[in-house]
């Protein structure tokens, strides 16, 4: 008889086990469909500041680019409403946060000047970038995977650094003296040191590195004219520069989310980068 007890209990140890972690592979699969949806809610907050761009530095063009940033917009509304009611109730503050912040920025943008537009949209990439981290860091410590976790810890840092240069680059092209000595200097320093910190993403991680080198950036940008007359197309060209920086920073923070969903074994849909050459550069 007790044979019969001991095979029930363990048999109800088994099934209890299993219905566990069933239920931790759902909510790992259900972080990372966040994850994913907050990523691809980055590109459509990037398309839409080069939008902006596009349209406060030429008012009278791109009329076709409207009718594909209107479409770009609906859908990033529905990510949202996705994003809220996939949250569980601590985050769902913060992405209701998020929705009133991007809604804000649908309605103003048309007022913004050009260095309010960059600022704006990249305080909103930023907001996301650390609902990733929340997000992310959750999923690994929920599924015990510690080495996956330090892995993160070490790429996540570098990954903001990059964007911190990203934005003190995109600050100096309309704020320092474009004919003093400097000038150059300051932006070459800021892409060698995006170049070194994405070197480093290049060795942490397991996947295959992106079609669009880092070693592309510096020769890219030493090709502009610093000695041409027209200061408006040089800034322009530096935007363009800032454009494929942005691209690469992207492809490669990629690169460790790959990482993280082969440690969790989810197979990770997969996210599109906006690459250097996209039309929305165009």
């Amino acid at each position: 008889m007790w044979l019969v007890g001991a095979l029930t209990i363990a048999l109800l140890a088994i099934y209890f086990w299993f219905q566990k972690l069933q239920k931790n592979n759902n909510q790992l699969k259900r972080q990372f469909e966040q994850i994913m949806m907050l990523r691809q809610l980055i590109e459509f907050i990037r398309y839409h500041r080069r939008f902006c761009h596009q349209k406060l530095a030429h008012p009278n063009k791109n009329v076709a680019f409207d009718e594909s940033a209107n479409v770009k917009t609906h859908i990033m509304k529905e990510t949202l409403t996705s994003l809220i009611h996939l949250a569980d109730s601590n985050h769902k503050p913060m992405f209701r946060i998020l929705r009133k912040e991007i809604q804000t920025l649908l309605t103003e943008c048309h007022e913004y000047t050009l260095q309010r537009s960059q600022t704006i949209h990249g305080r909103i990439i930023r907001h996301i970038m650390y609902l990733i981290d929340d997000v992310v860091s959750s999923a690994l410590l929920t599924s015990e995977k510690d080495h996956a976790f330090e892995h993160y810890q070490a790429a996540w840092p570098i990954i903001l650094n990059s964007l911190d240069n990203l934005h003190r680059f995109r600050w100096t092209i309309d704020h320092y003296p474009i004919k003093s000595n400097i000038y150059q200097r300051e932006l070459k320093t800021h892409i060698k040191m995006i170049q070194r910190r994405l070197g480093q993403i290049q060795m942490l991680s397991q996947q295959q590195p992106p079609t669009w080198p880092i070693e592309k950036l510096l020769p890219n940008f030493l090709a502009l004219s610093f000695e041409t007359p027209d200061e408006k197309g040089l800034k322009e060209g530096l935007y363009r520069c800032s454009f494929q920086i942005s691209d690469t920073i992207f492809q490669y923070f990629d690169l460790i989310l790959a990482d993280i969903a082969d440690e969790l074994t989810i197979e990770a849909p997969s996210l599109t980068a906006c690459l250097a050459d996209h039309d929305c550069q165009k």
